[in-house]
This record gives C-alpha cells, sequence and structure tokens, in this order.
C-alpha cells in the first residue's frame, strides 16, 4: 500500500510517501480501504516530537487520526460491521495510521457513515466533533438563553462548536482573524471579534461557557469575563502561566475527549438533524499530503483539511 511515512521526528522535509506492506486486522479490528482522511494539528505536532511525552512513535510512523472509507476484511471477534460498509471514525493515538491507502482499526471506534455525507465529509467531521462534543456536551451543558465564546471559532473545532450551540439555542459569541469573520458568521455566530485588533476580552462579561482552545493568554484572559458559576472548558495548546488568576466562583475543566462508536453515531444524528454540517477547508489528493501538511502547519486553515485517497 502507498502511504505517508516519517522515521523520525522531523519537520516537513523528513516525510515522504512510500510503500509498506498491507497490514492484517487483528481478531477485533476491521481493515478499511481509506477513502478520505482528515489532517489535524495533533498529527504534525506528534511527528514534529512536540508531545514526545506523552506519545512516543515507533518508526517507521504513519500519521493520521480521521478516517472515511469501505471494510475490506473484519477480525474474527467483530460484530455489528461487515465487508462493504462505509465507516468513518478516529484512530486511537496508539494505533493512528490512516493517511494510508489502507489501515486497520477496532471496530468498536468506527461508526456507519451517514449516507447523506460524502467520505470527504465524513473524514472531516469525526475527530472535531468528539473534540467539541467532549467540551460542550459532556462536560459543560450548554442550553438555550445561554452565552457562549468559542476561541478559534475558523478552526474546525471551532466551527463544529458554533453550529453546535446555535442548535441548543445559546447565543454565540466567536473569536478569529479579519479574513474569516463572514465565514464565522455565516457558521451561525451571533457575534464575531477579530482577535488581531486588540484584546478579545475588551468589554465582554457575564459568560455562561468559554470554550479555549488556545491556552497561554488567551486561557488566563477568558477566566476573567466568565460570570459567577460559569465553566471555562479548555483543550490547551499552549501552556498556561503559573501565575494564571484564580477564580473561586468559576470552574476550569479539561474534559476527557473519546472516540467511541458511539461518539461516532452521536455525530451521525447531529448531521442527520442538520443541526451540525461538515466544514471542509480545503481538500488535497493523496500526492500532495506534504502540501496539505504545509497549510495545517501555518495555523490558518479554514474549516477541516482532507486528504482524498478515492
Amino acid at each position: 500500500m502507498k502511504a505517508l511515512v516519517h522515521d523520525d521526528y522531523c519537520g516537513l522535509d523528513g516525510l515522504r510517501l512510500d510503500t509498506l506492506p498491507d497490514p492484517t486486522p487483528g481478531p477485533d479490528d476491521v481493515l478499511i480501504e481509506v477513502h478520505a482522511a482528515g489532517i489535524n494539528p495533533i498529527d504534525w505536532k506528534v511527528r514534529a516530537g512536540h508531545m514526545r511525552a506523552r506519545f512516543d512513535l515507533a518508526f517507521p510512523d504513519v500519521p493520521g487520526r480521521d478516517v472515511s472509507g469501505v471494510v475490506m476484511a473484519t477480525g474474527e471477534n467483530v460484530t455489528g460491521l461487515k465487508n462493504g460498509d462505509a465507516v468513518f471514525g478516529v484512530c486511537p493515538p496508539n494505533r493512528w495510521g490512516s493517511h494510508a491507502e489502507l489501515v486497520t482499526a477496532e471496530a468498536a471506534i468506527l461508526a456507519i457513515k451517514p449516507s447523506g455525507i460524502s467520505h470527504l465529509e465524513a473524514a472531516s467531521i469525526a475527530l472535531v466533533g468528539c473534540t467539541a462534543l467532549s467540551a460542550l456536551e459532556k462536560t459543560a451543558t450548554i442550553n438555550a438563553g445561554m452565552r457562549v465564546l468559542i476561541h478559534a471559532g475558523a478552526g474546525g473545532v471551532g466551527a463544529f462548536a458554533i453550529q453546535y450551540c446555535r442548535s441548543r439555542g445559546a447565543t454565540v459569541y466567536a473569536t478569529c482573524s479579519a479574513r474569516n469573520t463572514d465565514y464565522v458568521r455565516g457558521l451561525g455566530a451571533d457575534e464575531v471579534i477579530d482577535y488581531t485588533k486588540g484584546d478579545f476580552a475588551v468589554g465582554l462579561s457575564e459568560f455562561d461557557v468559554v470554550y479555549d482552545t488556545m491556552g497561554g493568554d488567551t486561557h488566563v484572559r477568558s477566566r476573567a469575563i466568565l460570570k459567577s458559576g460559569g465553566m471555562l472548558v479548555c483543550l490547551n495548546a499552549a501552556p498556561v502561566p503559573d501565575d494564571a488568576p484564580v477564580r473561586d466562583d468559576i470552574s476550569v475543566e479539561t474534559p476527557l475527549v473519546t472516540y467511541l462508536r458511539a461518539d461516532g453515531e452521536r455525530i451521525a444524528g447531529l448531521i442527520a438533524d442538520r443541526a451540525v454540517e461538515p466544514s471542509i477547508g480545503e481538500v488535497f489528493s493523496f500526492s500532495d499530503a506534504i502540501d496539505a501538511y504545509r497549510l495545517s502547519e501555518t495555523g490558518h486553515a479554514r474549516g477541516k483539511i482532507v486528504l482524498q485517497l478515492k
């Protein structure tokens, strides 16, 4: 099979397309012919060695977590899936590898792809959906009338989060750069804040929930704009300063993100209800995968970057 491979922790110059042996599914696995695969910031951060304390790779490594494709073979213990099923899901940290023509994955993490969306769309929404729902449905509870601020609203997670909160009847604020304001407003944000014009927190207060995917100074300033009893839900990409102010009247929570079949089925249900729609930013052919990574590493992608393999 063709696969995107690297032999050490590296930058873009260490990535290459190569031929590897076809994987064999274990007793609880399925073999997937990959039709589309998403690119997420965690893919290149792990490859570059930024997260070695959490993920110690065995080389050669094939990156990639989001996957959508067709089941080609099943392990002896697999039930609920069969050859020919169109499935989507997120390969777990110890078994990623969706940036290849074939990948094996535990059947328990895969859901049936909604018939109303393409493989490209399915590959764009699994990880971001699980990430957003872990924060806004399993950790915080978004209800009608709440005020919610979503940071990085133009990114994949932000786009899902805006749509979800809007569908729940919340008043949604979102931060983004000036070039993305119309896009973010089109996702359903009631108020869009251009973070390049200064301190996003100026003039803001009384939020029920702030969803922080940035960390660092953004995390610190987000605490001040919560109302008493509010919640800061965070997936911190940058370290939080040790001297971050403490407020005893708010809660700060880091959600546990799960990637199980039930999570995929929940996403599929939201799509069926038109509560959320996939937000694809750019589509690259598999032969141009390194260019796709180059865009991801700028940190300025709009929506989700997806590789098309079939």
